[in-house]
């Protein structure tokens, strides 16, 4: 008590120690609301000077407004709040005032405020705002929220003694607006730096989203020179959508706008609109390529203007509504390899777009789907599918669809059937010579390739290809046969309707084939199928002291399949037509031509199918509870061995078709084992043709003849990285610059390492005069390692045995310096090979405050 005593000598009134709360009402005058106040000590009354002394944990509430300290005194006479800390007994100051109302939140060691006026004094002071902190030596404040800091210090890292700070002699900041300084200069580990400006100003936004500048970022380009990138403007037009506006300018011409749209609006949609221009000026490959006609300047690019559109919206699922959805990637052929951002981007050989609405009908087996598709390639070839319309019936019972007899559970209520119809508009700049769709001469057959305009859109409407395609399907049930067997029948139906029908006649003078084509052609194909299947179990009881029983469990299936020879002229889908008056030696002067696009197959198929898969696993005693003795766990030792093939009864030869051999498993819950492979049963000619002759020879131990084979094993080696479910935090796209191979988008400094790896090997054989086998090796390594609780280094590579060289490779290096970050990143090979070297602030708020060092595709000299 003796502090206490020194620190108020004149008490009138006193109230005993403990955690004391009182209220004291709103009176009249310029208090304008309730007083809360409390204290852990004791609480002072001092009426004749209207003043209250709150000691030990003291609080005050009043509106928006707390104050906490180990002392505060209130002052009812002058309207002002006191708070400072106080000594323990060892004289250490605690009790650090923290001053908190709509403003923001101050400690400090001294605090004075009128909560008449709303001003105050703030000696010492430490706040945050927004994601910075302000450190000053005097702090006021006025009515509107508005501080004014004397001898101040900005800095992102949240310690009591900063890395690093923006240090000015005054400073000023509006809540949730800015912070704005006179001169300043960045200071670094307590050494003054040369970096700073005759002012200041840092955007402090609000926790709703706000507009604001975005500062660009420089480099330099191998083509274009240095260049600002990705500076503009981030509008804010309300709390559902934003549109960041950006731009890059290069010294040596050329310019970049893209506009992103983010809307969202919750339990609904959201989406993202963008669209981007680029002009991009290469004066030296346009220079290099008029003096030189080969082709090894084409990693120069030229000129050129491209465009690019960006759309995606993703729906909320809700019951008994449509959804509609768009992914959208369009725009000219080779805007992505001069704007790629990853090396599966510059890679993509094509792009798709799709635009679908799709609704089940509630209370019906019947939905349908609306799209408008499009893909192109880096070529310039573009193919529209407009409109893509599909409309279905899931299978229903004969009895649902046709009577409204209610089910009795007899055999042939078991009979169902299902429709789907998928009508199609496709249209495509490229028109292929009508020869490469029979392989034969044709007259004026030609290839052409069209520009994509509108000027163009009645030629490429009209030169079009339509069609409409009818698939039934008719179970007629499953039935069980000697108890142990389940017989399937099934009948199937198909018809397609299209808009071209070619007639063929062989012109003598030309030596080529005349095609006349109709506008309309009916399709039509169907078939019986039954299958025939079972399950056999074997099990092997151990009795060991870890297993128990090995069980082994086979599944056979039997299929028999019919569809007449759609080849006969009966049907009318193909016509023998003469294709050459003096054929080849062992020629023929007549070819069976389709007379229509996607025609059945000829020839008739009767055919028998059989497959069997294997599964074998053991049931081992539990190792978890050793108390247990009766607990037991399976562990499956070959999760799948498939042996598959069929055999044409109906064909003159080669009635047995290939062998197809695929087994797969995992090997001590770590490994993930796979091999498939294909087997000849026929001999070949010198030539390489098959021949009517199977090669197995049981004298030999040969049965068929191995064509192809893929054994893959791979692994994760870590544990605690496989059941991780750490993901990078969801920011939004249109806040995100773009991403830098080089550069990381999120590192997870948790797990203290990871190993995985996955090794094929694969064989290929070629027949005939060019005979030859081939066998490919590759592997594939990557990982994390953290060194310590600040060092992570991250690693992936490939290797390619057959050319020995290493396919890919990326190394990355992160260094955690609290509210800094380091990255290195090197990647030695392939056309995006360079490194990376970056020191930059962690906080959004400074991401532009940053060193780099870097040689990549851009810049490479």
């Amino acid at each position: 008590m003796s502090t206490l005593k020194q620190a108020n000598t004149q008490r009138q009134d006193t109230v005993p120690a403990g955690q004391d709360s009182l209220r004291l009402s709103a009176p009249k005058g310029d208090i304008t609301t309730t007083i809360k106040y409390s204290a852990r000590d004791s609480i002072m009354f001092e009426v004749d000077r209207k003043v209250v002394n709150l000691y030990g944990d003291a609080k005050i509430n009043y509106g928006d407004l707390t104050l906490e300290a180990a002392y505060i005194q209130i002052d009812y006479e002058s309207n002002m709040l006191l708070a400072t800390p106080l000594p323990d007994s060892t004289g250490k100051e605690t009790g650090v005032p923290v001053f908190k109302d709509s403003g923001g939140s101050y400690a400090a060691k001294r605090i004075a405020y009128n909560y008449k006026t709303k001003k105050g004094r703030i000696s010492e002071v430490v706040t945050q705002q927004g994601e910075g902190y302000i450190h000053a030596e005097v702090v006021k404040k006025n009515e509107n929220d508005e501080f004014f800091g004397y001898h101040a210090q900005y800095t992102t890292c949240n310690l009591e003694h900063p890395h690093f700070f923006i240090g000015a002699s005054k400073m000023k900041g509006i809540p949730n607006d800015k912070v704005m300084t006179g001169p300043f200069n960045l200071v670094v580990a307590d050494i003054p730096t040369p970096l700073g400006f005759l002012f200041g100003l840092f955007p402090m936004p609000a926790k709703t989203r706000a507009s604001g500048l975005i500062i660009p970022s420089f480099g330099e380009s191998r083509g274009q020179g240095f260049y600002l990138s990705n500076g503009g403007y981030y509008f804010a037009w309300n709390d559902y959508v934003g549109t960041r506006l950006t731009g890059d300018i290069y010294s040596l011409g050329g310019y970049n706008v893209s506009i992103d749209n983010t809307y969202r609006k919750r339990y609904a949609y959201s989406g993202n609109l963008g669209v981007a221009y680029r002009y991009f000026k290469n004066d030296e490959a346009d220079v290099e390529r008029s003096r030189s006609t080969n082709d090894l300047l084409n990693a120069l690019p030229p000129t050129q203007r491209t465009i690019w559109i960006n759309w995606t919206h993703s729906p909320v699922q809700k019951p008994g509504r449509g959804r509609f959805s768009a992914s959208v990637n369009a725009g000219s052929a080779s805007h992505q390899r001069l704007n790629y951002n990853s090396t599966s981007q510059y890679l993509s050989p094509t792009f798709n777009s799709n635009i679908t609405y799709q609704k089940t009908i509630q209370n019906t087996p019947f939905s349908y789907t609306a799209k408008l598709s499009q893909g192109q390639t880096r070529g310039g070839i573009y193919n529209f599918v407009l409109p893509d319309l599909n409309f279905s019936m899931t299978p229903i019972s004969f009895v649902e669809a046709f009577t409204n007899d209610q089910p009795t559970g007899k055999w042939y209520e078991q009979f169902t059937i299902g429709y789907n119809v998928n009508a199609q508009n496709r249209i495509s700049n490229l028109r292929e010579a009508t020869g490469n769709s029979f392989g034969v001469p044709i007259t004026e057959g030609f290839v052409r390739q069209d520009t994509i305009s509108l000027d163009d859109f009645e030629s490429l409407w009209k030169n079009g290809r339509r069609s409409a395609n009818h698939q039934f399907q008719l179970n007629l049930g499953s039935y069980k046969i000697m108890r142990y067997f389940n017989f399937s029948p099934s009948v199937s139906y198909s018809e397609n309707w299209t808009d071209q029908r070619y007639s063929f006649r062989f012109n003598p003078d030309s030596q080529k084939v005349d095609v006349d084509t109709t506008n309309f052609a009916r399709i039509y194909e169907y078939s019986a199928n039954a299958s025939l299947s079972t399950t056999i179990y074997g099990t092997a009881y151990i009795g060991g002291k870890r297993v128990e029983a090995i069980r082994h469990l086979i599944r056979p299936n039997i299929g028999y399949s019919y569809r007449p020879d759609f080849g006969r002229e009966r049907f009318g889908f193909y016509q023998r037509v003469q294709t050459s008056t003096f054929p080849a030696p062992g020629s023929d002067t007549f070819t069976l031509l389709p007379r229509v696009a996607n025609a059945p197959g000829a020839g008739l198929q009767n055919m028998l199918t059989f497959n069997v898969s294997n599964n074998i696993e053991m049931k081992v005693r539990s190792q978890a509870d050793s108390a247990a003795q009766d607990q037991f766990e399976k562990v499956s030792i070959l999760d799948n061995l498939g042996i598959s093939t069929s055999y044409n009864f109906a064909a003159d030869s080669l009635k047995l078709a290939p062998i197809s051999l695929v087994a797969n498993t995992r090997l001590f819950k770590i490994f993930n084992v796979t091999f498939n492979s294909t087997f000849e049963p026929y001999k070949r000619d010198t030539l390489g043709r098959q021949i009517d002759d199977y090669v197995f020879d049981f004298s030999k131990l040969k049965l068929a003849t191995l064509t192809n084979a893929n054994f893959t094993i791979s692994a994760n080696l870590n544990p605690e990285a496989r059941q991780s479910s750490t993901s990078a935090p969801g920011n939004l796209p249109i806040l995100n610059p773009d991403m830098n191979p080089l550069l990381p988008e999120y590192v997870d400094f948790k797990i203290p390492w990871t190993l995985s790896f996955d090794y094929t090997i694969g064989y290929f054989r070629n027949f005939g005069r060019a005979a030859s086998k081939t066998i490919n090796q590759t592997l594939g390594v990557n990982g994390s390692v953290n060194l310590t609780d600040k060092w992570k280094i991250t690693y992936f590579a490939g290797y390619d045995f057959t050319n020995n060289n290493i396919a890919n490779a990326n190394i990355q290096i992160y260094r955690d310096l609290h509210c800094w970050e380091m990255s290195i990143g090197w990647i030695p090979y392939g056309f995006a090979q360079g490194y990376n070297i970056t020191i930059n602030a962690k906080s959004a708020l400074l991401q532009d405050l940053r060193l780099t060092r870097n040689r990549t595709a851009r810049n490479r000299f």
